[in-house]
């Protein structure tokens, strides 16, 4: 066991005798991933609302920008960040209706409409020629942004992305056949362990009191994510600018993926010309959670060899 999970575990035992609340307890968790990645805090207020991110201090020519999938945010790439150890540049954020960014019914939440606030905050930001990861809708998103602005990526690494099918997934099934989607009407302990066990096949250790803070938040978001959910299906089908991608692109996939059909992975690689496929044993739909070592390293061997 690492370190940093012995710490975790004595951080939440030593807060949960201390009376801290689920939510308070959580947040206090979130910061000390966040510290222990070497992450700060920041948001900056755009023309649509705040966006809200963590970054790093690293000096370094290479440059991440992470994005999360549907219904995750920022804090999903901790683990993975702290793999790193400082090596690169790392920009984390909160896609608009998620985590701590603006997050308003009305706003509009296409996989086009979160590709353009990328692009807004990346300008923002004077970011440029920098590798451009995304996990689940994420994915979809950075492919969305990478075809209509290529020359500021450097590489893509699509993480069981959405935006392509070949084979429709136990969870897409499963959303289909149910009278409340379990993707985002989540509001029991039942639904939510139904949710990790399609999301994951080796989901690590989450304390109880910890379950009860993303319960709530995920309750309370159900609204929210009804709208974003449908918002995100009206385009996520992205096959038609895959073809149009030439840059490099890593696919990284969990076998035992019940979100995204391992098949998938299969279509995107045959899809995007030149792209590699890397198929991660014994995982699931959230690898960057399930295992941050192996995906750490296999995005590192691959920045290596765009990097020379």
């Amino acid at each position: 066991m690492s370190i940093q999970k012995v710490v975790f575990m004595l951080l939440v035992a030593i807060l949960s005798f201390s009376g801290f609340s689920s939510k308070k307890l959580y947040d206090v968790v979130m910061r000390y991933e966040q510290y222990s990645a070497g992450l700060e805090r920041k948001s900056m207020t755009l023309d649509f609302g705040e966006m809200v991110y963590l970054e790093n201090d690293v000096k370094s020519d290479v440059k991440l920008v992470l994005i999360h999938g549907f219904g995750g945010n920022k804090d999903t790439w901790n683990r993975v960040v702290a793999e790193w150890d400082d090596k690169y540049h790392i920009i984390v954020i909160d896609l608009s209706g998620h985590g701590e960014s603006v997050s308003k019914k009305t706003l509009g939440y296409t996989i086009t409409d979160q590709a353009e606030r990328l692009n807004l905050f990346l300008e923002a930001k004077k970011i440029k020629n920098f590798y451009l990861v995304g996990h689940s809708m994420g994915g979809a998103i950075a492919l969305r942004y990478a075809v209509n602005h290529k020359k500021n990526v450097n590489a893509l690494i699509l993480i069981d992305s959405m935006g392509m099918e070949q084979t429709k997934s136990d969870g897409v099934i499963l959303a289909e056949q149910s009278d409340k989607n379990p993707l985002y009407d989540v509001c029991t302990r039942e639904r939510l362990e139904t949710l990790s066990n399609y999301s994951m096949y080796r989901a690590p250790y989450i304390p109880d009191i910890i379950k009860d803070a993303l319960l709530s938040e995920k309750c309370a978001r159900r609204e929210l994510e009804k709208v974003m959910y449908e918002d995100m299906y009206k385009d996520v089908n992205v096959s038609d600018v895959g073809k149009s991608i030439d840059i490099p692109t890593l696919i990284l996939w969990g076998e035992k993926d019940r979100m995204t059909h391992i098949d998938d992975a299969t279509l995107f690689h045959q899809t995007i010309k030149g792209s590699q496929l890397v198929i991660l044993k014994e995982i699931g739909h959230v690898p960057i959670l399930e295992d941050p070592e192996q995906t750490a390293d296999e995005i590192d061997r691959f920045i290596k060899q765009i990097d020379k």
